[in-house]
């Protein structure tokens, strides 16, 4: 926060639109993954900031010195829950996608097995 508040504003005017646009190629290409046949690439990039959170938030307990414990287990907890904001929000597209796929399978299914009783009632 204190390297933002020591920014110019031309610097500020440079990076917020350029952190924009990097957040909404990033949720495209979580769209795109999500939209997959297999489900596993839509997990990538939930996993990888659900990893990277737990390890930013249990490092402050790695790195402190022997006495300093006291308080640090809650803000550690606080930490990891704020660095999974961006996981969360990396779902949404996840689930979206996977119950768009899972709703033109069941379209198809159905289209397929009416056509074929309407085929088979045409032979009788």
């Amino acid at each position: 926060m204190q390297a933002l508040l020591n920014m110019s504003t031309n610097q500020m005017v440079i990076i917020l639109p350029s952190a924009l646009v990097a957040m909404y190629l990033i949720i495209s290409l979580q769209k795109y993954l999500s939209g997959r046949e297999s489900r596993y690439p839509g997990l990538l990039i939930p996993v990888v900031c659900f990893v990277a959170a737990t390890i930013l938030a249990v490092r402050p307990l790695l790195v402190s010195e022997p006495g300093q414990y006291e308080g640090l287990g809650l803000f550690c907890l606080r930490m990891w829950l704020t660095f999974n904001i961006p996981t969360i929000v990396f779902m949404f597209p996840y689930f979206s996608q996977r119950r768009r796929l899972r709703a033109a399978r069941l379209q198809q299914e159905q289209a397929r097995k009416s056509s074929g009783e309407a085929a088979s009632g045409a032979v009788h």
